[in-house]
């Protein structure tokens, strides 16, 4: 067994991290590293071709595959699936459109080398993103704003700058990355607040509430409570220590 990373295309940045090629032919026993919880779309050596919303489970790896490693939220609006759906249970691609699933599989099949699989399978992606840009688009910018700044006028700011009714932009949102954008914020700025409460870079818990965008110092309590099942303070007393 041998693995190697694929550069991937320029076309596909924004929405593919990184493109791994395994191969079970090799004598070697290593097995590829990669980050749990990645969504990826899979292509294995009979021609099937899988999309994972999460980590892909270690059996898949017993054959010579191809993987695209998406970045959060991109594989979902890139095929126009529920996230949630996608978090359940891996989708087969000809369960998803079984024509375009077969009209790949030919292209692939007749290919001669691992090189040329990367490059149709990231043509096809290309295509998939291109036939679903604005949704795909609105995602990515979405989340990457709200993971920039997760205080609570950043939704109104996103409503103003994509020119959507907050009804149509949370329906869109929940669909493909499972929660609402509301949820989302909520998620991005708790952890912004616990990585520099963790830091110990503060005089008190006033300074962490009010450089997060919380409200005040109880709304920050009882949202890391909700979060931690614990309060600030406990964690610095028992928790922080835990950890060390």
């Amino acid at each position: 067994m041998s693995y190697n990373y694929y550069k991937t295309n320029p076309k596909l940045s924004d929405y593919v991290r990184t493109v791994l090629v395994f191969d079970n032919d090799s004598e070697s026993s290593e097995l590829p590293l990669f980050t749990n919880g990645m969504s990826a779309l899979l292509y294995k050596a009979d021609n099937r071709i899988t999309l994972f919303g999460q980590s892909v489970p270690v059996e898949e790896w017993n054959e010579t595959t191809i993987a695209f490693f998406f970045k959060p939220f991109s594989l979902a609006t890139t095929f126009k699936l529920s996230g949630q759906d996608l978090k359940a249970k891996p989708i087969e691609l000809n369960r998803w459109n079984a024509q375009k699933a077969m009209a790949l599989n030919i292209q692939l099949y007749h290919s001669k080398s691992m090189q040329e699989k990367v490059e149709i399978l990231s043509h096809f992606i290309f295509m998939q993103i291109k036939s679903n840009r604005r949704d795909c688009e609105m995602i990515r910018y979405a989340t990457d704003t709200i993971m920039h700044n997760s205080n609570t006028d950043v939704l109104l700011q996103l409503l103003k700058n994509l020119h959507l009714t907050e009804r149509t932009f949370q329906r869109v949102f929940k669909k493909y990355v499972g929660i609402t954008a509301t949820e989302y914020r909520r998620i991005c700025q708790h952890y912004f607040a616990f990585s520099h409460l963790k830091s110990g870079h503060f005089e008190k818990l006033t300074d962490v509430a009010f450089t997060n965008g919380y409200f005040d110092q109880s709304h920050y309590i009882r949202s890391f409570k909700e979060f931690t099942n614990t309060t600030p303070n406990e964690y610095l007393q028992w928790g922080l220590n835990k950890g060390k």
